[in-house]
């Protein structure tokens, strides 16, 4: 996704009439995968101040969201993983916030209609050479239901193999056995 794609959907999430009760817009912007770090500077957008989490600032982004400005929108940018919820500082803040992404994993997952976690992640990326196809995406996306843990996933795509919209296990199997080929 270019950064173009990136700023216009952005400021499109920010001009979007906010909740009600709520004062302001804040996005967490998550890039474990760094791919946009070197364009950050480019990102400008129209109602909203951006901010960068660099390992070393959560004190202060915290303070600055929760106490310093409570009015102005931000978009917190995050290329960090934490390993335990008790390592993140803003993991309150990002709770009631929104999230985005605009790596190639997130793109694909959105298609598919897959609900954004990070165990699906991890099987979608799992999975990344078999998903680079669109016509494999689209098999996925209209099965007659929608994987919901990556369990349902791995079971999606044997059924996508076999050319089947159910992803029941006796079906698959039974497709296997019969020599069912793609």
């Amino acid at each position: 996704m270019d950064t173009d794609k990136v700023i216009q959907d952005l400021n499109r999430r920010f001009a979007v009439p906010l909740p009600e009760f709520y004062q302001r817009r804040i996005i967490f912007w998550y890039d474990e995968d760094k791919e946009f770090e070197d364009k950050l500077d480019e990102v400008v957008l129209e109602n909203a101040k951006v901010v960068a989490l660099t390992g070393n600032n959560a004190f202060s982004v915290k303070k600055l969201l929760s106490v310093d400005d409570l009015t102005t929108n931000y978009l917190v940018y995050s290329p960090l993983a934490y390993n335990r919820p008790d390592d993140n500082w803003l993991l309150d803040i990002e709770l009631y916030s929104e999230e985005f992404r605009a790596d190639l994993i997130s793109i694909w997952m959105d298609e598919m209609g897959l609900a954004s976690n990070p165990a699906m992640r991890k099987q979608v990326k799992h999975y990344r050479a078999y998903f680079n196809a669109k016509d494999r995406r689209l098999k996925i996306s209209t099965q007659n239901k929608v994987p919901a843990t990556p369990a349902q996933l791995h079971m999606a795509v044997m059924a996508a193999i076999c050319g089947l919209k159910d992803a029941q296990p006796n079906q698959i199997l039974r497709s296997v056995f019969r020599g069912v080929s793609i």
